[in-house]
């Protein structure tokens, strides 16, 4: 067994939703970088895993690398249209360096079933 298998047989879904929880935590708390590490971690147990690209892009929004955080989400989108979390944070990436048309268009798209879609509508209403 090479180390990779080693690792997937060691992390089951409650230990990656932790670990996606402490990048996000450490986004919140000043630490960008540090979070990026871990999600890097996480992608290479699971390539491509959706919530962990949304943190990667959440890591770049916290720093106002609105581009880069684009840059990941949308070939993510692209794939999963209707992923209320891309989407919220793709509104935000546009939202918050004051492109609300934009914003107002990616938060179109969030199913309206999502409380994701009362958060765009609080977020729009609050412009």
């Amino acid at each position: 067994m090479n180390m990779s298998q080693t690792t997937s047989v060691l992390l089951d879904d409650s230990d990656i939703a932790l670990l996606l929880d402490i990048a996000n935590l450490a986004c919140h708390k000043g630490m960008p970088a540090e979070a990026r590490t871990i999600v890097d971690g996480v992608l290479a147990v699971r390539p491509g895993f959706v919530p962990a690209r949304i943190t990667l892009a959440f890591s770049h929004l916290v720093v106002d690398d609105f581009d880069k955080a684009l840059d990941i989400l949308t070939p993510l989108l692209e794939q999963w249209p209707d992923d209320a979390d891309a989407r919220i944070m793709e509104g935000l990436a546009y939202l918050l360096p004051g492109r609300s048309s934009e914003a107002e268009e990616a938060f179109a798209h969030i199913p309206e079933h999502c409380p994701q879609k009362h958060l765009a509508a609080d977020l729009l209403r609050n412009l």
